[in-house]
């Protein structure tokens, strides 16, 4: 069944309707956190002029947002450390056949991939976008070329969820001119109009169209089809105009499918029922609207100290005043009997300056602890910190990271577990994986992370095992069946697993009995060695009493106990 182009255009059109009442609330947050990402899909215009905000007079929501993003990427995807490793999603802690190889070579191969992309410029737009709209959507694909990632900017997208509160549609807007729709679908798949348009040199780069993608599941899904009909996702791009007399709403330039959904829309935090989440920037909107007015008024009062409104003596209208620098004015002195010809009427008093700054500086402080300033500069200040203990610094960050805890997992469920799945799904596609070892077969595997905030919570962990062995081996001085409670080789994967160290690190299961019988039958041997050289040392003992015993002399005449006892054999044969 071929999609119906006014179907599609009608779903579009109500989704955007139920995210009416967002838009306007997006724009104020735009002006006051984050000016250049706002893009209304009714606007064909943004291409023309840069987005600056001219009413912005206190940057300290923009300056924020820039340190939450910063922070969340350098906390969660950090470009220069390892933040994700990938195991088995069933068994985490089978190590055997090589898979722990395996598995850290294919995260290997997938961070260097990740790399040779655009992502982590894109992830660090999206964080932003979380922070100050509260949703953000990220598109992954691939070509010959490796990863490519693509982020829609905020008002230019709709989502739709499933039954489990989960974003499994979007539809978004692009907003191209006649060459490149040419280029994209080619002559053959657009609408006259715009062919026409692309002949002319003249409008070519300058007549812009409307083309809205949809991505969400298939209805109509064909198992086994091995055309795009039997991909689960549909992908379906058409532009909004050039249908001519047909009545149609457009008109479909290409269709396609997706094995696994394509894109990533995490939200900071949500309500049941909400499509579309809410951010930290809507917390403080209310303080970084005072603010610019307070920064207003604290800027007029600097203004009049340094350039105050003047009252100047009337014999002064007929010479006028230079106030600039350097520059000379005529007067006449005595009419003014000494007093200064020209003086402030207004000058505000260095106190209230002092006052309102402090003011500021209190505003200022709340908006940038409702956006974790003051978390992610505690993470740099204890990198820097070199007389604190890894454990005081770790004890601290455990603290901070109950406050932003649910976001760091809601974050890790919506957006970096799905996006690993995703890439590992392409590599395959495009066999960039290595070769798998026996045993692999269809086994699930998941993602562990191990970033500065993933590991920052597994801080209570780690320190309950170090408490517990060393309780448990301090009673083992008094009581020394305290040990036999310790499983001590699901307590070292349990420590190590919490660290991050990579699995090959760690012997397989089969090595490790390997070594175990191998040292069992050393220690046998040894014992069995020292047993034989015991017995021999004994009958050494023996032999040499027995012959000491026998050179023992035991009569008066100097005779041996050897001698007696071989005269008693020998009187006693001639009886």
């Amino acid at each position: 069944m071929s999609l119906n182009v006014n179907k599609l255009d009608a779903r579009y059109q109500s989704l955007r309707t139920e995210r009416s009442g967002w838009d306007s609330a997006w724009a104020d947050l735009a002006e006051l956190f984050l000016p250049t990402r706002w893009r209304s899909d009714t606007d064909t215009t943004s291409h023309q002029q840069p987005v600056i905000n001219g009413r912005l007079i206190d940057s300290t929501g923009v300056r924020a947002m820039r340190t939450l993003a910063a922070g969340l990427q350098g906390g969660m995807t950090s470009p220069v450390r390892p933040w994700f490793r990938l195991r088995l999603a069933h068994e985490p802690d089978k190590v055997e056949n090589g898979i722990n190889v395996w598995l850290d070579e294919v995260t290997e191969r997938m961070r260097y991939l990740l790399h040779q992309s655009n992502f982590y410029n894109a992830i660090h737009g999206l964080y932003a976008d979380l922070g100050a709209f509260g949703t953000g959507l990220l598109i992954e694909d691939a070509d010959e070329n490796g990863l490519k990632f693509h982020r829609v900017d905020c008002g230019e997208y709709v989502l739709d969820v499933n039954g489990d509160g989960f974003v499994d549609s979007f539809f978004r807007r692009m907003n191209l001119t006649s060459r490149q729709i040419i280029d994209l679908w080619g002559e053959s798949n657009v609408p006259h109009a715009v062919v026409t348009s692309a002949k002319d040199n003249a409008a070519s780069g300058v007549t812009r169209w409307d083309v809205i993608q949809g991505v969400f599941p298939r209805e109509d899904l064909r198992y086994g089809d091995p055309s795009y009909r039997g991909k689960p996702y549909v992908s379906v791009y058409w532009i909004t105009a050039g249908a001519g007399n047909s009545g149609a709403r457009g008109h479909i330039l290409s269709e396609g499918g997706y094995d696994m959904f394509p894109a990533f829309a995490p939200r900071w935090d949500i309500h049941f029922g909400d499509v579309y989440g809410r951010s930290p920037a809507m917390d403080v909107m209310p303080d970084a609207r005072m603010l610019q007015a307070m920064a207003k008024t604290h800027r007029i009062m600097e203004h009049k100290i340094a350039d105050p409104p003047l009252l100047g003596d009337a014999s002064l209208r007929r010479y006028g005043v230079d106030r600039n620098p350097g520059g000379f004015t005529y007067g006449e002195f005595s009419i003014t009997q000494g007093k200064p010809l020209v003086m402030p009427i207004q000058q505000p008093d260095s106190g209230a300056i002092q006052y309102s700054w402090n003011a500021l500086q209190d505003v200022r402080k709340i908006v940038e602890e409702g956006l974790y300033v003051d978390l992610f500069r505690m993470l740099l200040d204890d990198d820097r910190n070199q007389h604190a203990t890894a454990t005081e610094i770790q004890a601290k960050q455990s603290e901070k990271m109950l406050l932003i805890g649910p976001v760091v997992e809601r974050l890790q469920t919506e957006l970096l577990s799905p996006l690993i799945k995703r890439t590992y799904q392409l590599m395959q596609e495009w066999q960039a994986l290595p070769p798998a070892p026996e045993g692999m077969g269809y086994t699930e595997l998941d993602v562990e992370f191990e970033s500065v905030l993933a590991q920052a919570q597994k801080v209570t962990a780690t320190s309950a095992i170090e408490q517990g062995v060393a309780f448990t081996v301090n009673l083992s001085g008094a009581k020394p069946e305290a040990l036999d409670l310790l499983q001590v080789d699901e307590t070292v994967k349990a420590y190590m697993d919490r660290i991050g160290m990579p699995q090959a690190c760690l012997a397989e299961d089969s090595q490790v009995k390997a070594l175990r019988q191998q040292r069992a039958q050393q220690q046998q041997m040894a014992m069995q060695q020292q047993a034989m050289a015991a017995e021999g040392q004994a009958a050494q003992d023996i032999t040499g009493a027995a012959k000491n015993l026998g050179q023992t002399p035991v009569g008066a005449d100097g005779s041996t106990l050897m001698d007696t006892l071989l005269g008693g054999i020998t009187g006693a044969g001639g009886m």
